[in-house]
């Protein structure tokens, strides 16, 4: 049985856009919580703490977005009635430039209707062209504003952090995690998702490596001699109103053991460091559970020594009903509170002075998504379960910030990542084959422009992955239902991602 808020709603509602001086605001403090910003709730009887403006802001990027995809299917069922008529190439090239915005080439239209028409060409080239175009917007554009990283690098600092490592689980419901459900500007972390939370350890190793030498050798991002750590955070996810279904799959929908295997990792993670390179190389660890129904958290408080317990946390849908009707300062008061008395209470030390402004902060800015799952979503999501309309896999991945857009999952080889991977032909098997729509993957391979070669590396290492998964799920392949795109991005800057010619491209 599904909650009683649980209600269907048209997949291609938008708001009304805020006035032109709403946007301007929207987004000015919001992503530092710790300020005494002038933008609050400006609904009546709303949590103080909640920045109505952006997310009004942040629904219609939202809605505008999933609708490109989400028309796709509507408009491969009006070409399937009309195939047969003797001008279908040129009602083909028409239909989609209206309603998707897409311009195909004759040759592109020509393929999908030389031998009959071809649907699941059709949808994959569809749904590649609408990320391509989303990823030009997403770092051209920066609709999100997600480059504004100062004040957040800020607060971290502040906090005793020079970098920060988030890794949530592969699926689709955790994508916006970042950007909607802590509102971090998402070039300030480092997102890396597999399946279950379960994380590589030794390449978050590998990685805190490479930051502390950044530091060591260059000071970025700040100077070795400064007493700050590195931030990995754990992401975990359940379902309060089905959790026996809805939960995280790779782990059989097990609440408790998806947040005992996060848990682990980040054990494993820190012991690593520490074994490694001393005691003196202390990481911070922090796990975090969602709750995929409305995006409230379960933050777990680590206490003085920095440990973490399963049975210590604050969880933010319960603080936000206690402060609603507060005004800011007291709201804020009434979370550090909460935080600093969590571990008291049950027999540990308090967190440190920063980690508590830290969790307090995150607790703040979660606030804003309760209400916006509250007002958009009547306080619980309508696909409760997967609703992914692409697969991403490989590295990167930074424009993809919307709840139930993509199941990604990071990977250096498909043989590496395979349980991941096969999650995802499995989700999607439900969401799409059933429908009859392909499986759209998208492979992403980033580089570094500077290191020469790193593009042809990148390049070949996409082109490998997609032989294999052609190769992996041959029976798929063989009945064009498995349509992938290879791309590369540089990573230096804010550059969109690329397409490459790969096994099935035009």
């Amino acid at each position: 049985m599904l909650n009683a808020k649980y209600r269907e709603k048209s997949l291609f509602w938008r708001p009304i856009p805020p006035p032109a001086h709403l946007k301007k605001q929207a987004f000015n403090g919001a992503s530092d919580g710790l300020e005494r910003g002038s933008l609050t709730s400006i609904e009546v009887g709303g949590n103080p703490l909640v920045q109505a403006a952006q997310n009004e802001l942040l629904r219609d990027y939202e809605m505008r977005i999933k609708a490109g995809f989400d028309e796709i299917a509507t408009v491969v069922q009006r070409l399937l009635v009309q195939q047969k008529r003797p001008d279908f190439n040129k009602v083909l090239a028409e239909i989609v430039r209206k309603e998707l915005g897409v311009h195909l080439s004759q040759e592109q239209v020509v393929k999908f209707t030389e031998n009959g028409f071809d649907s699941n060409a059709f949808y994959g080239e569809c749904v590649f062209a609408q990320f391509m175009s989303m990823s030009k917007e997403f770092f051209e554009q920066d609709p999100l504003q997600g480059q504004n990283k100062t004040q957040a690098e800020r607060v971290f600092k502040e906090a005793g952090f020079h970098a920060v490592g988030v890794a949530p689980c592969a699926d689709g419901r955790l994508a916006h995690f970042i950007s909607y459900v802590l509102r971090l500007p998402y070039s300030v972390t480092r997102r890396k998702a597999h399946a279950g939370a379960l994380f590589d350890v030794s390449e978050s190793v590998r990685n805190w490596v490479f930051i502390e030498h950044s530091r060591f050798r260059n000071g970025v991002p700040n100077s070795a001699d400064e007493p700050t750590r590195y931030l990995k955070i754990a992401v975990y996810h359940y379902s309060k109103s089905d959790p026996h279904h809805q939960g995280c799959a790779a782990h059989g929908s097990d609440d408790a053991k998806a947040a005992e295997a996060a848990l682990s990792k980040l054990k494993d993670f820190r012991q690593a460091i520490e074994n490694r390179f001393g005691c003196g190389s202390t990481v911070q660890t922090l796990l975090i559970g969602m709750n995929t129904d409305d995006d409230s958290l379960k933050i777990h408080v680590p206490n003085q020594q920095g440990k973490v317990c399963l049975k210590r946390f604050v969880e933010t849908d319960a603080l936000f009903h206690q402060t609603n009707n507060m005004n800011a300062e007291q709201a804020r008061d009434r979370i550090q509170q909460v935080v600093d008395q969590c571990n008291v209470q049950l027999g540990s030390s308090a967190p440190v002075e920063s980690m508590n402004k830290l969790i307090a902060w995150f607790i703040e800015n979660n606030f804003s998504q309760i209400a916006y799952v509250q007002k958009f979503e009547n306080g619980c999501y309508s696909d409760i379960g997967h609703a992914e309309r692409f697969i991403g896999i490989g590295n990167g991945f930074e424009e993809v910030q919307l709840r139930n857009l993509t199941y990604y999952s990071f990977l250096d080889t498909v043989e590496e990542g395979l349980n991941d991977v096969n999650v995802g032909i499995k989700i999607f098997t439900g969401l799409n084959l059933k429908r009859g729509l392909p499986i759209p993957i998208i492979i992403r391979c980033d580089y570094d422009g500077r290191v020469p070669g790193s593009r042809d590396r990148a390049e070949e290492k996409a082109r490998r992955i997609e032989q294999a998964l052609h190769d992996r799920y041959a029976d798929l392949s063989a009945k064009s239902q498995l349509q992938t795109l290879c791309t590369l991005r540089d990573n230096t800057g804010n550059h969109a991602a690329e397409k490459i010619p790969g096994l099935i491209s035009l």
